[in-house]
C-alpha cells in the first residue's frame, strides 16, 4: 500500500513537470536544414536535407532546470547533387533501409549556469546528449546558438550547431571509387526552427 502511494505521487510529479514544460516542435521543411561537408583528398562536396523533425521541451524557469531534446534526420533524403552518388551513399554506406535515421537525444545543459531564453536575446549553450547513426550511439558534446522569437503569435526557438562526425566511429565504410570519395570526418551543420506547440 505504502509503495503504491509513493508511485502515485511520483507519477503526479512527473505529470505536473510535463505540464509545466514549454514544448516546441520541429517539423520537416522550412528553415530547418542539415548540411554535411566532406573534404576528401580528390574532391569536396556536400549533402543536404530539410527532412528534420523533433521536439524541445524545457522548464520556463530556466533551460538548465529541465530540458529534453529529440531531433531526427531522414538519411534517405540526403542529396549530394548527383543521383548515382546519392544511391551509393544511401545503399552501400549509410544503409538507410536498415538505419533510416540519425537521432540526437538529450540533452544535458553544461553551461551557462541558470541560463534563460529571453525573447530576442541570443545565447550559446554547451550541451551533451546521445547521437545515434548507422546503429551506433555515442555521446555528443557541442555548442548550440539559440534565440527565442515570436512570429504569428507563437514563440519560436531558432537554433544552430556544428560538429564533426567520424565515419569510423559509426562503423560506416568509406567509399573509395572514382565518383564518391569521402573523408573519414564529416563536418555537420544543423540549423532549425522549433515552434511552440
Amino acid at each position: 500500500m505504502h509503495r503504491a502511494i509513493i508511485w502515485s505521487l511520483f507519477a503526479l510529479l512527473v505529470t505536473a513537470a510535463a505540464a509545466q514544460a514549454d514544448e516546441f516542435v520541429i517539423t520537416p521543411g522550412g528553415a530547418s536544414k542539415v548540411v554535411f561537408v566532406s573534404k576528401a583528398t580528390v574532391e569536396s562536396f556536400q549533402g543536404t536535407t530539410d527532412h528534420i523533425a523533433g521536439s524541445i521541451r524545457h522548464a520556463p524557469a530556466g533551460v538548465d532546470d529541465s530540458v529534453a531534446v529529440h531531433v531526427e534526420v531522414d538519411l534517405a533524403s540526403l542529396d549530394t547533387g548527383i543521383a548515382m552518388r546519392n544511391k551509393h551513399m544511401r545503399v552501400n554506406h549509410l544503409e538507410t533501409t536498415k538505419y533510416p535515421k540519425a537521432v540526437f537525444d538529450g540533452a544535458t545543459v553544461l553551461g551557462p549556469a541558470s541560463a534563460k531564453l529571453e525573447a530576442g536575446e541570443p545565447v550559446t549553450f554547451e550541451i551533451a546528449g546521445l547521437f545515434s547513426l548507422h546503429g551506433v550511439s555515442h555521446s555528443l558534446r557541442t555548442n548550440v546558438q539559440v534565440q527565442l522569437d515570436t512570429h504569428g503569435g507563437k514563440r519560436q526557438i531558432h537554433f544552430e550547431t556544428s560538429f564533426p562526425v567520424a565515419l569510423s566511429d559509426y562503423a560506416i565504410s568509406r567509399p573509395q571509387f572514382l565518383f564518391l570519395k569521402l573523408a573519414n570526418e564529416q563536418a555537420v551543420k544543423v540549423t532549425g526552427v522549433a515552434i511552440e506547440k
